[in-house]
């Protein structure tokens, strides 16, 4: 917005308004709208810090497994951008799903292991 003409017009808020609130909302809702694709995983206790840092608010963490791995969900723009962005995260995290990003994990670790031989 780069200007604004004031009217006489009233303002009808209801009294339980809160504008913080309501802020945060729509900008929640515009980052998912920004991010649809939603990939489960599992992650070591020791390296949920670095997704954490890594993805912010695109990473939601869950409950602890029985086997202590913490739960997360990632948000991301489209599946390739997401898995090149969770392939460095191999060490402390393991994609549950869907099949296509964990199909499209594994080729470019191919990918890296053709290369690097």
């Amino acid at each position: 917005m780069s200007s604004a003409n004031p009217t006489d017009d009233p303002v009808n808020r209801p009294e339980d308004f809160d504008l913080a609130t309501s802020w945060r909302q729509i900008a929640d809702e515009l980052d998912r709208q920004r991010t649809p694709l939603e990939v489960q995983a599992l992650c070591t206790p020791h390296g949920i810090g670095i997704p954490r840092i890594g993805l912010g608010d695109r990473l939601d963490v869950g409950g602890t497994t029985a086997d202590g791995r913490i739960q997360v969900v990632i948000r991301g723009r489209d599946p390739y951008t997401l898995a090149g962005e969770l392939a460095g995260l191999v060490a402390w995290l393991e994609v549950t799903g869907p099949a296509p990003l964990r199909a499209h994990l594994a080729s470019i670790g191919d990918a890296l292991i053709e290369r690097y031989r």
